[in-house]
């Protein structure tokens, strides 16, 4: 039953094998898995899950069948199978499926940067709903291989997303911990039963191997694979900067001349990012550089001439390099809004989404090693959750103060270590409450609040181990 819907992941891994032999015999296999595989271009294209599954009274019950094409993380490993299938047969119908997919599970089931619930099967847009660990680093690499297949700089919006949110929000700094499942309003994390599709009263704290194991062995490729595919080769044998990072890459371009590139940058966190080159002799060949959707006003530097780079495309520098030249690439990080469950708002600066940072207190329920800090953890709130927040939706720079308060460390997805932090005004509104050891359903916006109001800190999402990443928002 697993085979028939996973079994197209071994295409990555033929159509890797044909491009260095031209063995066609690869490709008989790889039409030969796809035939004998659950058709996933019919059910993107038509989509069955519009409302949570275990609403349809066949989850969890009929696994052989319907039950696992709700399964979250088969999901997440097959929004990039009609693509890879896409390369051997140039079907339109099939590229559209990869689209048309994405959408659904935005409209239905997206949460808050990038991510889609499945709390084990999908399970709707409430924030409360979890995401298994398991699903977010699967569609990391569905979306690395649809960008590597299409060269669509949407694809990289949401890997940068996924990658710099909830891949670090599911785990501790350190990553001797992790979850099961995240969610975007997570206020308290214990053994207890909440409302998941099927998944355990221990899904959500952090630990050695919360729930089942396969988290702990799936959380270990989100960011290897993440970082070797910041770059990629082009057509025009020239480099692509994908997605970014602070990285060195060295590569052949041009016909076959070795250079490095430098990329010097404290992004996510900033927003300017320079790239130099170093190559034994000067060498003519092209940096495609990718300008996200979000970077309205972004400029390229090179050498003394600033140019306009378009949001959602890739600027390209073709030049004679010599060692030692840089550009440089300045992306504006204004703060976004973006309206979520029942009028709710999240807050987002570059690929960053913000949650309100509230005190943390870890309480160890076991140790699994003598030594290491092996350790399965609860995670209780020490301040208020349950915020509304004050914000100009149209212009939200009005309400919202970015400060930079600390450089990137070795951790630099730890709480106390954020770098950079928004400030803005909230009130707490009495009539939000914990709600079957969750935070209640989301007051519909706008709300109104007879409490005092006071400065509110937020921090990215990654930062947090517990959170609100959608607010009611204030009436006044």
């Amino acid at each position: 039953d697993w085979r028939g819907v996973r079994a197209m992941e071994n295409v990555v891994a033929a159509y890797w094998l044909y491009r260095r032999t031209g063995n066609r015999q690869v490709l008989e296999v790889a039409e030969s898995i796809q035939k004998n595989s659950r058709d996933w271009i019919s059910y993107f294209t038509d989509f069955p899950w519009t409302t949570a599954a275990l609403n349809s009274g066949q989850v969890p019950y009929d696994w052989k069948d319907v039950g696992m094409t709700a399964h979250v993380v088969n999901v997440a490993m097959a929004t990039k199978y009609p693509g890879l299938w896409w390369q051997q047969t140039g079907d339109p119908r099939h590229r559209e499926a990869v689209y048309q997919g994405w959408a659904s599970l935005d409209e239905h089931h997206g949460q808050v940067g990038g991510r889609f619930s499945g709390d084990e099967h999908l399970s709707g847009k409430r924030p409360t709903q979890g995401t298994e660990l398991c699903a977010v680093v699967e569609s990391m690499f569905s979306l690395e291989n649809l960008l590597e297949i299409f060269g669509d700089p949407a694809f990289a919006d949401r890997l940068e997303m996924l990658a710099y949110n909830a891949n670090p929000g599911a785990c501790t700094p350190d990553y001797w911990a992790h979850q099961y499942d995240q969610q975007a309003n997570q206020v308290l994390c214990s053994v207890a039963k909440r409302r998941w599709s099927t998944n355990s009263d221990t899904s959500n704290l952090y630990g050695l191997e919360p729930h089942f194991g396969c988290c702990t062995a799936n959380m270990h490729q989100g960011w290897p694979k993440f970082v070797s595919h910041l770059w990629m080769a082009t057509h025009d044998q020239g480099l692509a900067a994908v997605a970014y990072g602070p990285t060195i890459v060295r590569a052949k371009v041009g016909g076959g001349a070795e250079v490095t590139i430098e990329e010097i940058t404290d992004y996510p966190f900033d927003e300017t990012i320079r790239f130099k080159v170093t190559a034994a002799e000067p060498v003519e060949f092209s940096l495609h550089l990718r300008v996200p959707g979000w970077a309205e006003g972004a400029t390229l530097t090179n050498g003394e001439e600033c140019a306009p780079a378009k949001p959602g495309q890739f600027i390209v520098v073709r030049r004679r390099w010599s060692s030692g030249d840089e550009v440089a690439l300045k992306l504006p990080m204004e703060v976004r809004t973006e309206t979520r469950y029942n009028g709710a708002v999240a807050i987002h600066r570059g690929p960053l989404v913000y949650s309100l940072k509230i005190g943390e207190r870890f309480e160890e329920l076991k140790r699994h090693h003598p030594t290491l800090p092996v350790i399965d953890w609860a995670v209780h709130p020490k301040t208020p959750w349950n915020f509304g927040l004050l914000v100009d939706r149209q212009n939200p720079e009005k309400s919202i103060q970015v400060l930079r308060v600390a450089e990137p460390g070795p951790q630099p997805f730890a709480q106390e270590t954020a770098a950079v932090v928004l400030r803005a005004g909230g009130r707490v509104v009495p009539a939000w409450k914990l709600e079957a050891n969750s935070a209640g359903e989301t007051l519909v916006s706008p709300v109104r609040s007879g409490e005092p109001l006071v400065d509110l800190e937020l921090v990215p999402y990654g930062c947090t181990r517990l959170r609100i990443s959608e607010f009611p928002v204030l009436a006044e």
